[in-house]
């Protein structure tokens, strides 16, 4: 079975978490004592995708947040040559080299959208960087619950609020 960036199931579990179970279909991820399970994956991505180093604990905490925006930051660079220091700061530069993603966008950007959602308790449904109904439904939710524009796109002001207010 194939996911996302390449990764298969034998390699996202090599970290031998046998309670953990992988139905990407129904986005139905068990919970261990080790955290959630949906942030073990993510967390498992990360490291594999952007070498993040990250403890794979299933807790979203300020290092997977860091990871992400090093991530983004990654994605960002090689998609749009926006030529950012990959430091997992959000800061100015970062901010200001933001790319507004909308229902239809397929790319590794969506799947840090998607990542970001799933982080902030907003279920996007698959992580599959395809920008559909439900990661569009998670993103107005989560922009109607933050009081900002809730236009279904994920621009400046909904990427600022995931991480400049941590």
């Amino acid at each position: 079975m194939e996911m996302t960036g390449g990764l298969s199931l034998t390699q996202l579990q090599a970290g031998k978490d046998p309670q953990l179970t992988f139905n990407l279909e129904d986005t139905e991820l068990s919970k261990t004592s080790k955290g959630d399970g949906h942030i073990i994956f993510i967390q498992k991505a990360l490291n594999s995708r952007y070498k993040a180093a990250l403890a794979v604990d299933g807790v979203n905490g300020p290092k997977t947040r860091s990871a992400l925006i090093k991530g983004l930051q990654t994605e960002l660079n090689k998609q749009f040559n926006k030529k950012l220091a990959v430091d997992g700061k959000w800061g100015p530069k970062t901010k200001a080299a933001i790319v507004t993603l909308k229902k239809g966008a397929t790319c590794n950007i969506t799947w840090i959208l998607q990542a970001a959602l799933y982080m902030e308790g907003f279920n996007p449904g698959p992580h599959d960087a395809k920008f559909g109904g439900n990661t569009e439904a998670a993103l107005f939710n989560f922009q109607r619950a933050r009081k900002i524009s809730a236009d279904k796109k994920a621009g400046k002001q909904t990427w600022n609020e995931w991480f400049a207010r941590k």
